[in-house]
C-alpha cells in the first residue's frame, strides 16, 4: 500500500462515483496487519444529501458467508462438530432429504466449502411488508419468499434464474465431486449452529464472534430501525428496501466499514505479532480456512479456489484471500494477503458497485505490485 494510493483516492474515488452514478463508498486500506486509513465518500441518502461516515452500517451480503464459518469453527474448537461428520446427525429440528443422493457426505466441511452438492437456492430476501417465513420452511420448499419488483429487477441484472434463487434446499451433485456455490449451505449451516448451540443465529454469532473480536457495530439481526444505515439503491439510483434475509449465514450481516476492516485484520497475524484469529479462533483454525481445496471460479483474471468461507488465489506467488458480495441495494469486498498484512475493503450502498470496486482494486494491486518492485530492486 502506498501513500499516493490512498491520496489518489481522494481525488479518484469522487469522480468515479459521479460517472457511474453511485450514491457513495467506504474504504479501509490495511498495512502492516492494521488499518492504516478509512475513507467515505458520496451520501448515505442521496435525497437528503447525507454525507456517508465511518457510523453508517452497510450490508455485507455474501461476505456473511466467512464471517458465518467463523461460528462454525467456533463450535469445532468446543469440541461440539467434528467437521466430517454428517451434519444430519446434529440437526435437531429438520433433516435433509433422503430421496436421490444418499446425504450421508454432507458435512460442515463440504458447506463451507460449497462442495457439499447443493444446489444454488436459499439466498432471496423478503421485503419488510411481507410476513417473514422461518428458516425451516424456506429450506424445505414448504414457504416460498415472494420477490417484488426492486429484486427481480435484480437478478434479471446479474443473470440470475429466478428459478434457481428460489428453490429450496435440492441436493443435486455428489458431496465432494464439484464446486457449486451454494446460499442454501449456508442457510443449513446458519440451522446447524442453532441446533448445536441451543442459541439463535445472531446471539451466537454475537457471543462468539463478533464481542471476542470487538466488533461493536456488526450483527446479523434485521435493523429495527434504519437511523445508522446507508439507504441501499438499485443500479438507476433509485432507493429501494433494506430487505430481510431468512438465511442470515449466507448474505444478512450488518457492519460499518471500521467493523469490517477489523474482522480482515484478525484474519491476519496482528501488527505485534498477535496470532490470527485474536480472542475468537485459534491461528490453525483460521490457517484450514484459507487453505484451498478445489478450483472455484476465475475473476479479474485471477483463478480462485474455495477454502473453508473463503476464496483463494495466488497472486506473485503469494497467498491472496478474497470474498465479495452483493445483493439488491449492496456490493462489498474483502482482498488481503496474510503473509504481506495488508488489505483492501470496501463497502458501496448501491447493488450498481461493481465497475468502482473492481477498478479500485486493480488501483490498489497495480500500487502495491509498484512498493514490491521497489523493495527487490533495493535488495
Amino acid at each position: 500500500m502506498t501513500s499516493e494510493f490512498a491520496k489518489d483516492l481522494d481525488s479518484k474515488v469522487p469522480r468515479l462515483l459521479q460517472e457511474l452514478s453511485l450514491p457513495g463508498i467506504a474504504i479501509a486500506l490495511i498495512e502492516g496487519c492494521q488499518v492504516q486509513s478509512v475513507r467515505c465518500y458520496g451520501f448515505a441518502n442521496k435525497e437528503r444529501q447525507e454525507p456517508l461516515g465511518e457510523h453508517h452500517r452497510f450490508r455485507l451480503a455474501s461476505i456473511s458467508k466467512p464471517v458465518t464459518c467463523w461460528g462454525v469453527m467456533t463450535l469445532v474448537e468446543r469440541g461440539l462438530l467434528d467437521l466430517d461428520a454428517p451434519v444430519d446427525n446434529y440437526l435437531t429440528r429438520w433433516h435433509l432429504p433422503t430421496e436421490g443422493i444418499d446425504p450421508e457426505g454432507i458435512t460442515a466441511r463440504g458447506l463451507m466449502s460449497h462442495s457439499a452438492g447443493l444446489a444454488a437456492g436459499g439466498g432471496s430476501g423478503v421485503n419488510p411488508d411481507y410476513p417473514i417465513p422461518s428458516l425451516l420452511d424456506t429450506l424445505s420448499g414448504k414457504v416460498t419468499p415472494p420477490l417484488d419488483e426492486n429484486q427481480r429487477a435484480y437478478y434479471e441484472h446479474v443473470g440470475l434464474e429466478l428459478e434457481e434463487v428460489l428453490r429450496p434446499l435440492t441436493i443435486i451433485a455428489r458431496p465432494g465431486e464439484q464446486y457449486v456455490y451454494s446460499n442454501s449451505s449456508y442457510g443449513l449451516l446458519q440451522l446447524l449452529i442453532e441446533d448445536i448451540s441451543g442459541q439463535s443465529f445472531c446471539d451466537y454469532m454475537r457471543q462468539f464472534v463478533f464481542e471476542p473480536l470487538g466488533m461493536h457495530s456488526s450483527g446479523f439481526e434485521h435493523p429495527v430501525t434504519v437511523e445508522d444505515f446507508a439507504t441501499p439503491y438499485d443500479d438507476e439510483g433509485i432507493a429501494i428496501p433494506i430487505y430481510h434475509l431468512v438465511a442470515k449465514a449466507a448474505g444478512g450481516m450488518n457492519a460499518t466499514i471500521g467493523d469490517l476492516a477489523r474482522f480482515t485484520c484478525a484474519e491476519m497475524r496482528g501488527p505485534a505479532g498477535e496470532p490470527a484469529g485474536r480472542e475468537a479462533l485459534t491461528e490453525d483454525s483460521v490457517t484450514l480456512m484459507h487453505t484451498p481445496i478445489m478450483y472455484a471460479e476465475s475473476e479479474m483474471g485471477f483463478d480462485f479456489h474455495t477454502g473453508l468461507g473463503h476464496l483463494i488465489s495466488e497472486i506473485d506467488g503469494m497467498t491472496n484471500v478474497h470474498h465479495t458480495g452483493g445483493f439488491a441495494g449492496w456490493r462489498s469486498v474483502m482482498s488481503f494477503n496474510p503473509s504481506r498484512g495488508d488489505g483492501f475493503v470496501a463497502l458501496i450502498n448501491s447493488d450498481g458497485g461493481n465497475p468502482l470496486w473492481m477498478q479500485l482494486i486493480r488501483d490498489w494491486g497495480e500500487s502495491l505490485g509498484q512498493v514490491l518492485e521497489s523493495q527487490d530492486d533495493k535488495g
